[in-house]
């Protein structure tokens, strides 16, 4: 903080800012420059997205086989029988004389109530609910030298295994700790080293902390029960294992199950107080043992086989021969009787859902060219060209307000929030006026539209015109298509393929690609020019035009800056040396006067 001014009477702060504000007008040419810069590169950039997009939906548009040669298909009773068709299905009709039987899935449930007195809570440790269950028998596994790492400090940690039956002994870095698996027995001891055990969860629980790089050690039984299952599928049979703890619950079991490969749906229903399993996919996979007469299978042949799973078939009451097994779909189309797996399949390209039975009233499948999804595709092309080129025209033709310069911090200073805004508004405006590159790239466009396609002499259509798709009569749209529908769906109807290949024909030349695939090439030369010129979002500024000139014009302003500081150091050494001069002077003259005036007093 500078005190100014005290000899001299002048305010000299002022007169700073006064000679300072002269000095940085070069300063702030260079600034306004700057952002001038960076607002004209934010506009190519603005305008490059939208290329980007326009040619990124051409690809997903009008370049798409599935959306260009659509089909639809109409169904005679949905009720019964519907489908769908793939870009390459056939337009044909297909009858649908009978459904004998839809697709099932093989299930198998509980031939009996699961629990013994009480009702089981599937969520509590099988352990505690054995009682509740049919008797069976855990397997036993011991656990030898367990090694538990304490990477923190702490005092509970936990054993792998839960559902423990035996502990033999817990050590920590060699030392021996008492166990107990009761929590009254363990407070009311009075050992200096002991731990907790919880034998359903596996865990510790020590009367000290152990320190990090501590080494725990334990001796242990566990318990669990292990069974298997077999599932037939349509990719031949699947097998898996199951091992479960005594810690773990009936809903775990359950989740297992159904996280499994096997390919089933199990759930516990409180209610009947059964288990079911039900196989994921429909259809008959597995005919051994099968009755070829009645279809019915005697012996084996089961979809899901647990006849060898004591835990299944004593404890959850799963027997075998209670199965229902998956059926295929029984139907006669175009005369031929035939079966599928599953209630949906395709014949031809044409995806067919049987969704009921019925012995009379055929249902016909009808495939036909989707006129409306293939002209909505091809006016959402018009409609976003059209939107693009209005945007870019815009720029193009945007006035250019040339008394309207970035403001300086002091000019911003000086107005409201509202008027800052509206300068600036005007400031922005006309940075891409008469832009060479933008109106070179819609020049482009608009040859790759009107030149017609070499799709061979025979070809219904070879340019946009013939399909009804022509400029507008207004010059004033530069350039800007309009449909006249009737034609278009006319053209559609006629030869959907032929639509297509005006958009999306590929050859060696420009005259043999179709109009789409020569607007993505003449979108994506547009778009290289305007990143060499104004780059993309993440790049450097070395890396184009503008942004070297924007580091350019920062060295200029870092250099002119530093200036600026020398020069105001300058003045202001200027000032304090005319201040002590005059402070000098002053203290002179009053001794002076006191000298020799002082003495008549």
């Amino acid at each position: 903080m500078r005190i100014t001014g005290l000899a001299s009477g002048m305010d000299i702060n002022q007169i700073m800012k006064d000679l300072m504000r002269a000095e940085r007008m070069p300063l702030d040419k260079l600034t306004q420059q700057r952002q001038t810069l960076e607002w004209q590169r934010d506009s190519y950039r603005e305008m490059n997205l939208l290329l980007t997009k326009f040619r990124d939906n051409i690809f997903d548009g009008v370049m798409r086989r599935a959306n260009m040669t659509s089909k639809a298909v109409i169904s005679s009773n949905s009720a019964k029988v519907t489908a769908t068709a793939s870009a390459t299905a056939s337009n044909a009709t297909y009858n649908i004389q009978r459904v004998d039987r839809l697709a099932s899935a093989a299930y198998n449930s509980s031939a009996e109530s699961i629990s013994n007195g009480e009702k089981i809570d599937p969520s509590k440790s099988l352990r505690s609910m054995k009682g509740n269950l049919a008797d069976f028998d855990w397997v036993k596994e011991n656990v030898t030298g367990e090694e538990i790492q304490v990477n923190n400090a702490g005092t509970r940690f936990k054993l792998q295994n839960g559902g423990i039956s035996d502990i033999t002994a817990i050590k920590v870095d060699g030392v021996e700790f008492s166990v107990f698996t009761n929590a009254a027995d363990y407070n009311n001891s009075g050992d200096t080293n002991k731990v907790l055990v919880n034998q359903d969860t596996g865990d510790l629980t020590f009367n000290k902390q152990l320190s990090k790089g501590s080494l725990i050690a334990a001796d242990y039984s566990y318990e669990y029960v292990e069974f298997g299952i077999t599932t037939h599928t349509s990719k031949g049979p699947v097998e898996a294992t199951f091992k479960i703890n005594a810690n773990e619950s009936l809903n775990d079991v359950i989740t297992k199950i159904n996280n499994s490969k096997l390919g089933l749906n199990a759930f516990y229903d409180e209610h009947t107080d059964k288990i079911t399993m039900t196989r994921k996919e429909t259809g008959n996979f597995n005919t051994n043992g099968e009755n070829p007469t009645t279809g019915v299978k005697e012996t084996g042949g089961y979809e899901i086989d647990f006849t060898e799973s004591v835990f299944l078939t004593n404890v959850l009451k799963f027997d075998q021969t209670n199965e229902q097994g998956g059926e295929n779909a029984q139907f006669t189309i175009n005369g031929l009787a035939t079966e599928r797996p599953t209630n949906t399949f395709t014949v031809n390209g044409v995806t067919i859902t049987l969704k009921d039975t019925f012995t009379d009233g055929a249902v016909n499948l009808t495939v036909n060219t989707d006129t409306q999804k293939i002209f909505d595709t091809i006016k959402a092309f018009v409609d976003e060209y059209n939107e693009m080129i209005d945007t870019i025209n815009g720029k193009l033709k945007e006035e250019k307000y040339r008394d309207y310069k970035p403001l300086t911090k002091e000019e911003r200073e000086a107005l409201s929030e509202r008027e800052a805004e509206q300068w600036e508004e005007k400031a922005k405006s006309g940075m891409l006026r008469n832009d060479q590159m933008l109106s070179s790239g819609l020049n482009r466009l608009r040859v790759d539209i009107y030149t017609p396609v070499a799709v061979g002499e025979n070809a219904p259509f070879k340019q946009l015109t013939d399909l009804g798709i022509t400029t507008t009569s207004n010059y004033m749209d530069r350039g800007k298509l309009q449909i006249n529908e009737d034609k278009l769906r006319a053209a559609i109807e006629q030869d959907p393929e032929a639509v297509f290949q005006i958009f999306a024909a590929d050859g060696p030349t420009n005259a043999d690609k179709g109009i789409a695939r020569r607007m993505r090439d003449s979108l994506a030369t547009t778009r290289d020019q305007v990143v060499s010129r104004a780059g993309a979002e993440g790049r450097l500024n070395h890396q184009f035009t503008l942004g070297r000139n924007i580091s350019s014009l920062d060295d200029r302003i870092s250099n002119f800056e530093r200036r600026l500081q020398q020069v105001e150091d300058r003045h202001w050494r200027q000032f304090t040396a005319m201040e002590k001069a005059m402070q000098q002077a002053n203290s002179q003259a009053e001794f002076l006067y006191s000298h020799l005036f002082g003495s008549q007093q």
